[in-house]
């Protein structure tokens, strides 16, 4: 896999209904997305990046979906799908389920909470029980900048990370400059994350092929957000 590939599917490292014991882990759908990027590559935009959250009971059900598209010309030279479906209860990924085409390369991953924990079954790396109260690489949960493991939700695999805080930066939100946090993530990713002061999440930038891949907020339902996803 060439350098722009693997920086691609660091981005879904980077990100149909589950059962959870007896339930399914259906996840409803609001109309609009809670949160909402233009995806671009050293300036030029290449696709999305849509979130959204339900609540349904005492799970919350996050709905994530990426499309990219890098062209050449009238050509496309690469293209990316990744759809995620969690759940989440008392604070705790209970459900998971993911589906990426990485410019033609299929993965899969699967997982439900068991008595032994969360079971994980993927494409590339069968099937284990998950480190406890492990967070899945969709960066949208603000406990991200905690970890020292993550779930990569492509490969479904375990994955080892550093994050630190780096700076304050500044992000355009509905029109309005707010001050951010940006963290920096090493070890088997490298990237930065920025979160407001109330940790929502706003960006993530990597680099591909000498151009910073990054995110611009198009759609930010606050109020959700933090009613939902910040509970």
């Amino acid at each position: 896999m060439n350098s722009l590939l693997k920086s691609f599917a660091a981005l879904a490292i980077v990100l149909s209904a589950l059962t959870v014991g007896a339930d399914a882990a259906a996840p409803a759908s609001s109309p609009e997305p809670a949160l909402s990027f233009r995806v671009e590559r050293g300036g030029t935009p290449i696709g999305t990046h849509t979130i959204n959250f339900t609540q349904d009971g005492g799970d919350l059900h996050v709905a994530i979906d990426i499309n990219l598209a890098v062209s050449f010309g009238p050509i496309t030279v690469f293209r990316y799908a990744h759809t995620n479906r969690e759940t989440w209860r008392d604070g705790k990924l209970v459900a998971i389920e993911t589906e990426t085409n990485d410019d033609g390369r299929l993965f899969s991953v699967s997982a439900r909470m068991t008595d032994q924990g969360l079971e994980v079954t993927s494409s590339e790396n069968g099937t284990f029980i998950a480190p406890e109260n492990i967070i899945p690489t969709s960066y949208w949960n603000p406990a991200t900048v905690e970890q020292t493991r993550l779930l990569d939700t492509q490969r479904g695999r375990i994955i080892n990370v550093r994050v630190n805080e780096t700076a304050t930066r500044e992000a355009l939100v509905d029109g309005a400059r707010v001050p951010v946090r940006e963290y920096e993530m090493t070890g088997d990713l490298k990237l930065k994350l920025w979160y407001s002061p109330q940790m929502e999440w706003l960006n993530v930038i990597f680099r591909a092929r000498g151009s910073d891949v990054d995110y611009h907020v198009e759609r930010f339902d606050r109020e959700r957000v933090q009613r939902l996803a910040l509970q």
